[in-house]
């Protein structure tokens, strides 16, 4: 995630969630002081904080009934409302477990694998099967579930599936929302098997139908435009971007 991306994300649980959320991040003095802290712990030390993480929350103020003036007086921008939009969804508990792995730096961190264990070569697959669907005993042998299990936590893509309300980044549907189930599945940019790189930076969520038309056609994909290049020439962009950032943390 970018910094401002990450400050986003906490000025809007600051802004829902007021004293409840900087009691469970571990301030109890000053507001101002939390919020200083926030920005160093969000852009590292040595950067003197900024006004962004007060200034968006202040932008979010105006959905909730926090008792802050916030920006009641001028109607949000598009992009606050979108994300308002995306985020409201997400319970106290579900949302705060994000927020502390983007300030500790868990969502981020990649962890030197293994995938050849005991003699069995765990394809990209097998992965993918491990991580999108619960019920994958059938999919996956045992001796490969277990390497997998041992080095994969599931945790971070279901973070980031709740991140998106588990819409696609390339078309935003939730394609099951209108039936009551949430149906997304994650998708490595560069393949797991071949890179090991399970950061949160190598990981897309997408339907269904774009994660299937991916691995069928294996397009490229351009870090600098965020979009796909099929053999044919044709695209697709990602329209929702919350936490790439591809050597660009800075924005």
């Amino acid at each position: 995630m970018t910094i401002n991306q990450k400050k986003s994300l906490v000025a809007f649980y600051i802004s829902k969630f007021n004293d409840d959320a900087f009691r469970e991040l571990g301030y109890s003095g000053p507001v101002s002081k939390a919020m200083d802290d926030l920005s160093v712990r969000i852009t590292g030390p040595g950067v003197e904080p900024n006004a962004y993480l007060r200034r968006r929350r202040d932008e979010f103020d105006v959905f909730f009934d926090n008792g802050r003036a916030g920006q009641h007086n001028r109607k949000p921008t598009a992009t606050v409302t979108e994300l308002y939009e995306q985020w409201d969804v997400m319970e106290f508990k579900e949302i705060t477990e994000i927020v502390k792995s983007v300030l500790d730096g868990t969502m981020e961190e990649t962890q030197v694998i293994n995938l050849d264990v005991d003699g069995e070569k765990v394809s990209e697959y097998d992965v993918e099967q491990y991580l999108n669907f619960d019920d994958n005993t059938a999919a996956l042998n045992k001796t490969v579930k277990s390497v997998i299990e041992r080095t994969y936590s599931k945790k971070k893509v279901n973070m980031l599936k709740r991140l998106y309300a588990y819409r696609c980044q390339i078309c935003g549907q939730n394609v099951g929302e209108e039936h009551g189930v949430n149906i997304a599945e994650a998708h490595h940019i560069k393949y797991f098997s071949k890179s090991v790189d399970n950061s949160s930076d190598n990981l897309l969520i997408l339907c269904p139908n774009h994660h299937s038309l991916i691995h069928v056609l294996n397009p490229k994909f351009d870090y600098d435009e965020l979009q796909y290049i099929y053999p044919d020439g044709k695209t697709d962009k990602i329209i929702l971007d919350l936490h790439l950032t591809h050597g660009k943390e800075e924005e």
